[in-house]
């Protein structure tokens, strides 16, 4: 809750259909949410002192840069932003005799563009980085505006494959590698397929033949991404993979299947793969060898990710109270099954950020 005044109290909350932190609207979807202001205002003086309420969905590149002694945006990049519809809701009469303070509601609907970038939270405070928000605002006589941004993410639509998902399920991606006599195999069920919150089913074969001691080896999932004109990348996970003692293994063969997981919680920096704003992934399966030089090689597999993980939408009480935005909550689209490793390095380019913000 803010203060401005003495005797002006004041707090914003909202509410998405889309609850956060973990779910997320596909891009070319609608946001909706009820927004409640409280306050020791009654109606007619809120109205008539700050006009209506607005509600912009808001999309922004961050660029940040810095230098030897502090952090500092080189810009921020509004590349979309689009007034959503705001309709009043009864009042829930709900007082608090103490502070003498009035709740009043309100329901919003807006869209979002078709091809919009996924939204791509910084690792670090200074990366760049892709975020949407729902801006609510009052607008004061002075034209001060009482105003608070609430996030929310958004994921690109990933084009439809030409392959059914039987097919895909029945694909595996596969490399090898060799180095110092060891030759390492690596393969992916279900086309390098992820889903954040399930598992990746990744088996390994070594070749030894020369017996070369293996020390351990190291899977590691990491994303890269070009939002401005470099790539950055970091990792959503890195373990052992067990079954290694601690003196190493030197024998001819050996063949295991892993089941890595990965982790809901990196839900929201798991962008799925595109090739706008490019995201990819890649699978490093890195072998440490018991050896003075050139002790360590690397097996990398391309993956994908989906968003067959988003939640069923959640239709609150508010809304099925107002006709214009249930009827668009109740329209159900069909279903897109996940594409295919090719279908995305040979799908269309979508529109450049620059087409968008110029």
């Amino acid at each position: 809750m803010g203060n401005s005044a003495p005797s002006f109290l004041f707090s914003y909350k909202l509410n998405f259909t889309r609850e956060t932190p973990n779910d997320f609207y596909l891009s070319g979807e609608r946001v909706q949410g009820i927004v409640q202001i409280t306050t020791n205002y009654n109606d007619n003086d809120l109205t008539h002192k700050y006009g209506p309420l607005y509600v912009e969905l808001i999309g922004e590149l961050h660029d940040f840069k810095t230098n030897t002694h502090q952090h500092y945006t080189k810009g921020v990049h509004v590349f979309f932003r689009r007034r959503a519809q705001v309709i009043k809701l009864p009042n829930d009469n709900q007082k608090l005799e103490i502070n003498r303070l009035q709740s009043y509601r309100w329901a919003f609907d807006g869209s979002l563009d078709s091809f919009l970038p996924s939204s791509l939270p910084p690792d670090d405070e200074c990366d760049p980085c892709i975020c949407y928000y729902a801006l609510v605002h009052l607008r004061h006589a002075d034209y001060t505006d009482f105003a608070r941004k609430f996030s929310f993410l958004v994921f690109t639509r990933t084009p439809k494959p030409v392959v059914t998902r039987q097919l895909l399920q029945n694909n595996i991606i596969d490399t090898s590698v060799q180095h110092k006599g060891v030759k390492l195999y690596g393969a992916l069920s279900n086309n390098g397929l992820v889903v954040p919150g399930q598992t990746l089913s990744l088996q390994i074969e070594i070749n030894n033949p020369m017996k070369v001691t293996i020390k351990l080896i190291r899977a590691t999932l990491k994303q890269y991404r070009i939002i401005t004109d470099q790539e950055t990348d970091f990792i959503i996970f890195s373990f052992i993979l067990p079954g290694f003692k601690s003196k190493g293994f030197n024998s001819e063969y050996r063949q295991s299947t892993y089941e890595l997981p990965i982790p809901m919680e990196k839900c929201r920096l798991m962008a799925p793969t595109s090739s706008y704003k490019s995201v990819r992934y890649e699978l490093h399966i890195q072998c440490h060898l018991y050896c003075s030089f050139n002790n360590h090689f690397t097996l990398t597999l391309p993956i994908i990710c989906t968003t067959d993980h988003q939640q069923p939408l959640k239709i609150m009480d508010e809304l099925k109270s107002v006709p214009e935005i249930l009827r668009r909550l109740s329209n159900k689209k069909e279903e897109k099954s996940p594409p295919s490793y090719e279908d995305f390095m040979a799908s269309e380019i979508l529109p450049k950020y620059e087409d968008i913000i110029h």
